[in-house]
């Protein structure tokens, strides 16, 4: 149920779905399963979040070479993305949006060069799935990834990823569970275990998938925001972030995010003109029970189905009495 449940809201082979436990998860499934060699090279984004660029460092000491770009602004461009591509480039891993910044990248022309040049793409889709809609049936992309804890509303110890056949049948990865690979028949025999030939995407899903605890209330929540429907959760959550922006005092605080609706997020980053009342002002609005997040010395909020417009004028009301 739950894998049909996540079939419907990415508009993928239901079948082809992995269940994980994070997006860590899947981005270890890739760095681990994919037969890169020494020499090889992975292009990855500098100062991305940790889960998109850890997996891969841990094949350097195989003679894989990681690149870690730095973007001329905030994300890598897709000019950039070209720029940098050589003879060895087998892989690009990226983050649909930028953590730290709330930007979104071009995943459609970034894909499309990845597939001009037979490279695999790699997506981390934790913070836009949920929030934005997805079509997995028409990005150009190879491999993807998500929490399930996030903006799906899941619980923690949820996720998923998904890549397509093509990709899954290059993977090599050592992972027989036995939930997942054998048969009833199988269980019934008494004799040597014979491991099944098994190419379909079951093989991958994490160990201990009979966590009921977990996977059922992220099935509801899917197929909840399904429910709703996720071009109706954008509006709204788009709607909210165009108050947040106009509401914030220009005279105090510097946007970092994009204002282009095209070109953001439900992710609003910006700093005090101050950058160091940032922290205090954080912690000032802990107290006053307003939930902001503090990552490289910058503000960060974020609206979603359960935040109303008066949820958003609070906010901007705490925000804007700071001096």
């Amino acid at each position: 149920e739950l894998k049909a449940a996540i079939g419907k809201f990415i508009n993928v082979n239901p079948d082809d779905v992995i269940l994980g436990n994070s997006a860590t998860y899947g981005i270890h499934l890739f760095a681990n399963g994919i037969p890169l060699l020494s020499g090889d090279e992975v292009l990855v984004m500098q100062n991305d979040f940790p889960v998109d660029i850890l997996p891969w460092l841990g094949l350097e000491e195989k003679g894989v070479r990681v690149r870690q770009i730095k973007p001329k602004g905030y994300v890598l461009q897709p000019e950039e993305i070209s720029s940098n591509i050589t003879k060895a480039t087998k892989v690009i891993c990226l983050a649909h949006v930028h953590t730290f910044t709330g930007h979104v990248i071009d995943i459609e022309k970034i894909g499309e060069i990845c597939r001009k040049n037979k490279i695999i793409f790699i997506v981390n889709f934790s913070q836009s799935a949920g929030t934005m809609p997805i079509d997995l049936g028409r990005l150009p992309i190879d491999g993807m990834t998500t929490a399930g804890f996030k903006w799906l509303c899941g619980p923690y110890g949820t996720g998923f990823c998904w890549m397509t056949p093509q990709l899954r049948e290059r993977i090599n990865y050592n992972q027989n569970f036995w939930v997942n690979v054998l048969s009833s028949k199988d269980m019934g025999g008494t004799g040597d275990l014979v491991l099944p030939r098994a190419t379909n995407a079951i093989k991958y899903d994490v160990f201990g998938t009979a966590n009921f605890f977990n996977y059922c209330p992220l099935t509801a929540s899917v197929e909840y925001l399904s429910a709703i429907g996720i071009h109706k959760i954008y509006r709204h959550n788009s709607d909210l972030v165009d108050k947040i922006i106009s509401g914030l005092d220009a005279e105090k605080y510097v946007l970092i995010s994009p204002q282009e609706e095209q070109k953001r997020s439900m992710l609003v980053v910006f700093s005090h003109r101050d950058k160091s009342k940032n922290e205090p002002i954080f912690q000032k609005l802990l107290t006053e029970g307003v939930y902001l997040a503090f990552w490289k010395g910058n503000l960060r909020a974020s609206a979603h189905i359960y935040t109303t417009d008066g949820d958003i004028a609070r906010f901007l009301q705490a925000i804007n009495s700071f001096q």
